[in-house]
């Protein structure tokens, strides 16, 4: 759902880093700005971020966007979640264009798939792409930020809130049992780190299913396609 803009772009412009790594559009832009507004689409080939203190353009309505701060929508889907047959596959969709863009079925070997393990291991996909671009640059620029979509808020909160808890308790809950996909997690904080050591600030957004529909498409495809060849 983002859209195209004629508006001019930067990126010297401070931005507030999120100590939690959320990311909250709400408290960031002005109330009469809409979500739409956040994503700007430039060419088809990166979605950027809105800047928060820019006003909207008069001719085109849009907001003046950070050439150096991309959003990254993921999203994992399972079918047969519970059961052995169970198949996993996730969406990456940087931009309408873009070649990073990525449609993945996704085996399993060392634990069965499940809702939880496709959305955590799409933010994985995601969170590598992101490590992919910022080696070749965004359009010649440095990557600064890199802002993970998802509709899920089992990876949002998870690494918002619940991994500093974890890493604090060695990852077992309040009844002493073992957190369930810690290992996804542990590699979710591994590649943040990765990132945030190329001075690059990561963030999750969590958005309504509605406004993450390429990422669940992408997603969505895969799996057709992986149905229809364990059908041939």
């Amino acid at each position: 759902m983002a859209t195209t803009s004629q508006s001019s772009s930067h990126s010297s412009t401070p931005r507030r880093s999120s100590k939690d790594r959320r990311f909250r559009p709400d408290e960031l832009y002005a109330k009469h700005i809409s979500l739409d507004l956040v994503e700007v689409n430039q060419s088809g080939v990166w979605t950027f971020t809105a800047c928060p203190i820019s006003d909207p353009c008069k001719s085109c309505g849009r907001l003046v966007h950070h050439t150096d701060s991309i959003i990254i929508a993921v999203d994992g889907a399972c079918r047969g979640n519970g059961t052995p047959e169970a198949r996993a596959a996730v969406g990456v969709f940087v931009a309408r264009e873009s070649r990073y863009n990525t449609s993945l079925a996704v085996p399993f070997d060392e634990v069965r798939a499940t809702n939880q393990v496709a959305e955590l291991s799409a933010g994985i996909c995601g969170l590598r792409r992101a490590l992919l671009i910022q080696s070749h640059k965004v359009g010649g620029e440095d990557l600064r930020q890199v802002i993970i979509k998802a509709d899920s808020e089992y990876l949002v909160k998870g690494m918002t809130d619940w991994v500093f808890k974890w890493e604090k308790n060695g990852y077992t809950t309040a009844k002493g049992k073992p957190v369930t996909n810690a290992r996804l997690f542990r590699e979710l904080l591994s590649l943040v780190a990765e990132l945030n050591e190329l001075n690059v600030e990561v963030l999750f957004w969590h958005v309504p299913r509605a406004y993450n529909e390429e990422a669940d498409a992408l997603a969505g495809a895969a799996l057709d396609e992986s149905t229809a060849k364990r059908r041939r």
